[in-house]
């Protein structure tokens, strides 16, 4: 049978990283987040995880990195799961660069190198 809406490999796992990136993390955990970065605490990684920017990162927000990397790590082993041909590394390349290109101004991402720049 001839698939009548064909959606390329690379624009589903796209589509599946923005919705899981929507609809992944519970408010309240969003909202420590987006304190954490906006205090430039943590940092978006190339690899599609967060990382701690500052020695000053407290307990409290390293197990926060910690919980909200092993969602994403779950998030993106079901979405190349689901897509044939696709490796956990490329759905975590794809979402890094997806995560980091989102990134509001002013906030800590990795550069090329893997040194915290504020974007």
């Amino acid at each position: 049978m001839r698939n009548l809406f064909p959606i390329r490999r690379p624009l589903m796992v796209s589509l599946l990283i923005a919705l899981s990136l929507v609809f992944g993390a519970p408010a309240a955990m969003a909202d420590g987040l987006d304190d954490a970065q906006g205090a430039g605490l943590v940092g978006e990684k190339r690899n599609g995880y967060l990382g701690i920017v500052s020695a000053n990162a407290g307990i409290d927000i390293q197990r926060l990195v910690q919980d909200i990397n092993l969602r994403r790590r779950d998030r993106y082993k079901a979405i190349a799961d689901a897509t044939a041909g696709t490796t956990l590394g490329d759905v975590e390349s794809l979402a890094g660069a997806k995560l980091i290109s989102v990134t509001p101004a002013g906030e800590y991402v990795q550069d090329a190198s893997g040194a915290w720049v504020r974007k």
